[in-house]
């Protein structure tokens, strides 16, 4: 297994999560997935892990990343572009029909023009007739129900397109992402041949947070929520002795626990990330015992020119939230990032009152419960009873210690 931080693993590089990657393959057999996580807990990784396990059961499958896209146009042109791909790979006369579909739909998509609420297309080859995107999507996908393949479509970064269609229309943004929604849970279910294409949804903003916020929750309950945990402590542990033998840095069990205790919340990424720089230390001092030089490894994570990861931490709340709720949100952060047990659940609220002294005790409470909402799923925090009282505590300690260092002197 190689030290890989930043793309996504596959293949021999894959590690641990093989038994979640059979058992979504399994739940494709019935449902569509949304795979939950925060960013770079691995879900473009297991997504790929899943694609290559349908793929040697039959399935065609394909990958879309649409974080760039900023209406539906762009959506279709990038599922016509990978479903047009897979579809000019294969020769048979029964594909050649159906290739000759997608090219006249490519240029009607091509054609597509959007003027706020819905979207209108001139039809490239009728010349005066127009179609929306709906139609010209339901066309698309229903060219899959003309072949006998089972299709795997893998769709990244959907939640981060939706916000790009929000913040570019103002007035109706929150209405297209609605009917978007209400397109894929009933009007592509309700497609002939629809059983054979089966859809996994993933982001590094959650759709839940957003359809929540938006109050249409409603629109994505026919998905198969599936949340991605960290890795268990022993397998966090494993991972960093399988580095350490592959580079040969010799690291005892107590020297590879702390630098898995120094991460706290084990994300691969982050784990990888401490594990390279521990790997540039041992290479710059080999005199110097690999153990003793864990603790700067992991500061390296922080400081600025290493640090731009975490910055899309905060960067989401401003995605996600008004102006004035992404302040209150990073208030409670960084008064919660003061110690690695968190703060009190009571000190919270009171900041939140504090902030809004006109609001009522029920408005204050049913504010900071609406932001502990998000930032619980978010993995912003986790809950903690343990130490009397209910505490909330960032779960990812390399990002508690830069949020404090960033919003403090």
């Amino acid at each position: 297994m190689d030290n890989i931080a930043g793309s996504p693993v596959e293949g021999e590089n894959f590690f641990g999560r093989n038994d979640i990657a059979q058992h979504l393959r399994q739940i494709l057999d019935h449902d569509d997935i949304l795979l939950l996580g925060p960013r770079r807990i691995g879900k473009t990784s297991l997504a790929r892990a899943v694609m290559a396990i349908t793929r040697k059961d039959g399935w065609k499958a394909i990958e879309i990343v649409v974080a760039s896209c900023i209406d539906e146009k762009g959506f279709l042109d990038k599922l016509e572009g990978e479903l047009k791909k897979a579809i000019d790979s294969r020769a048979c006369k029964l594909w050649d029909g159906v290739r000759e579909k997608f090219g006249a739909l490519g240029k009607r998509i091509k054609s597509l023009k959007f003027g706020g609420f819905g979207a209108t297309a001139e039809v490239g080859l009728a010349g005066s007739d127009a179609d929306d995107w709906i139609t010209v999507g339901n066309e698309l996908l229903a060219l899959l129900g003309e072949l006998d393949d089972r299709w795997l479509i893998y769709v990244d970064e959907l939640p981060i397109m939706l916000f790009n269609i929000i913040r570019q229309d103002q007035t109706g943004g929150v209405l297209r992402v609605r009917r978007f929604l209400d397109w894929f849970r009933n009007d592509v279910r309700a497609l002939a041949g629809a059983q054979k294409v089966r859809w996994l949804i993933s982001g590094s903003v959650g759709l839940d947070t957003l359809v929540q916020e938006h109050g249409m929750a409603d629109t994505i309950n026919s998905l198969n929520h599936q949340s991605l945990p960290p890795f268990s402590e022993a397998l966090a542990c494993q991972l960093i002795r399988e580095l350490a033998a592959r580079y040969t840095i010799a690291l005892d069990a107590t020297a590879i626990a702390r630098l898995v205790a120094a991460i706290r919340w084990p994300q691969p990424y982050y784990l990888q990330v401490a594990f390279q720089h521990l790997r540039s230390l041992v290479t710059a001092a080999p005199a110097t015992p690999p153990q003793d030089l864990i603790d700067k490894a992991v500061d390296q994570l922080i400081q600025p020119g290493a640090d731009n990861d975490f910055h899309h931490w905060e960067k989401r709340l401003e995605m996600q939230l008004s102006p004035d709720l992404a302040r209150l949100a990073k208030a409670l952060l960084t008064q919660s990032a003061t110690q690695p047990s968190g703060t009190r659940a009571e000190n919270l609220l009171a900041t939140v009152q504090q902030r809004h002294p006109n609001a009522t005790d029920d408005e204050a409470l049913a504010l900071f419960a609406r932001l502990r909402d998000i930032l619980l799923r978010d993995a912003y925090w986790q809950p903690d009873d343990s130490t009397g009282g209910r505490h909330y505590h960032f779960p990812l300690e390399p990002l508690r210690r830069w949020w404090l260092r960033r919003n403090s002197l």
